[in-house]
């Protein structure tokens, strides 16, 4: 009798998963190396911050 293991569902999922990001970071790739052979500048990249990280507005850790 073969017993089933419940995690060799997840693992089969996160398997799947894997290879679609696998297959989206080619695209990625293919699409850069593409832009790059076309000439073309880098896409404006939009760098979002959020109050109290990248603003300086972290507390001190310690000496409440």
């Amino acid at each position: 009798m073969i017993q089933h293991n419940p995690k060799d569902s997840l693992r089969a999922d996160m398997e799947a998963l894997a290879e679609v990001f696998e297959a989206e970071d080619r695209e990625d790739r293919r699409q850069e190396a593409q832009r790059r052979r076309d000439g073309l500048p880098e896409p404006e990249r939009e760098i979002r911050t959020f109050p109290g990280f990248a603003d300086g507005g972290a507390t001190p850790r310690g000496g409440w």
